[in-house]
């Protein structure tokens, strides 16, 4: 009997080890496959953006002069400043070189439609210059919005989003994607800091830009005088210093490791998230990074703040309950003033 016992104790050791490996090779299994699909996905993605097909959209010149030409998501304008460039001063030229624009912003508008599954509800202003803010080598996008009073709160309100570009910049493609990406999501506000991330990692990996690295989120960590991590508090490209370079860099680090963790349908539920519940359109400014990780911690399914806190974020555990209540008492102290 004792013998008997003991071989099925055994028994019983051997079918919980092979119950065990099971299990393992099963997620590493699982993990594996869910990593291919990725990978399939983002090679399929940067595929398209390499061979875009043809837009199905009509493109119309607006103005005698071809200073403006209009398309199904667009209006192009060419500044004035280009009427003296040897490449815009003819009508014929404009208006040739603007339709082609025009194709090729249609497909990328389709492009980036497909990666984060939303889009911006307002046609989108796209203008060519020589030089923006005096500069050649500067492209932004600015989103216009309006404040107006509605059922006893404060409201923003998008009234029109423009991209403004340099003509070196517009000529590359990365460049294009990137200033996209923010006419998409700008209307979030988004902490700059990932509206920049996000901006980049379309850039790069999708687009395949290479003005931009990944960094390694500790060893390449900065922080300013008080010890916060150096991106959180960044005001974006118009507070230009010697750290801009590694701002971006480290935003475009700091997303692409989460959606390294959480899978390509993760930045697509984080604005499907924010986007229900419209609190955003009720800040009386930039969204907060506790706001923000709110949001990625229900998309990613887990508590976010301790990833952000390793990587000396200032944030703090927030509920729905409690950024409604921050939002309500922003709008009293408004409606007091």
């Amino acid at each position: 009997m004792k013998d008997l016992n003991q071989l099925n104790n055994h028994s019983a050791r051997i079918a919980v080890l092979l119950l065990v490996a099971f299990l393992t090779v099963g997620c590493a299994a699982l993990e594996e496959a869910q990593r291919r699909k990725q990978e399939r996905t983002r090679q399929q993605q940067q595929e398209r953006y390499v061979t875009f097909e043809r837009p199905n959209t009509e493109i119309e010149t607006s103005t005698a002069d071809s200073l403006t030409l209009t398309s199904e998501h667009y209006t192009f304008t060419f500044a004035e400043d280009l009427l003296t460039h040897p490449d815009y001063d003819e009508p014929e030229e404009r208006q040739s070189i603007g339709k082609g624009a025009l194709l090729f912003m249609e497909s990328l508008y389709n492009y980036v439609h497909d990666i984060f599954g939303f889009e911006p509800k307002h046609q989108l202003n796209v203008n060519l210059r020589q030089t923006h803010h005096g500069m050649t080598n500067l492209a932004t996008t600015s989103t216009r919005t309006q404040t107006v009073y509605r059922n006893g709160e404060w409201l923003k309100v998008v009234e029109g989003i423009d991209m403004d570009f340099p003509v070196g910049m517009f000529n590359q493609r990365d460049v294009r994607a990137h200033e996209l990406t923010h006419a998409f999501t700008n209307i979030y506000l988004l902490p700059t800091w990932f509206a920049e991330g996000i901006a980049v990692l379309v850039q790069v990996e999708y687009a395949r830009g290479k003005s931009h690295r990944r960094l390694d989120l500790h060893d390449e960590l900065k922080t300013d005088l008080d010890g916060r991590n150096a991106v959180q508090y960044w005001k974006g490209h118009l507070s230009a210093d010697q750290l801009t370079q590694f701002r971006y860099s480290y935003s475009y680090s700091i997303v692409a490791e989460l959606k390294k963790r959480f899978g390509e349908d993760f930045y697509p539920t984080v604005f499907r998230l924010i986007e229900e519940d419209q609190l955003h359109q009720r800040l009386p400014g930039e969204m907060t990074t506790s706001f923000l990780v709110y949001y990625l911690s229900q998309a990613a399914g887990q508590d976010l703040v301790p990833f952000f806190e390793e990587l000396k974020f200032q944030v703090q555990h927030l509920t729905k309950s409690e950024i409604v209540a921050t939002i309500m008492q922003a709008n009293q102290e408004k409606l007091g003033r």
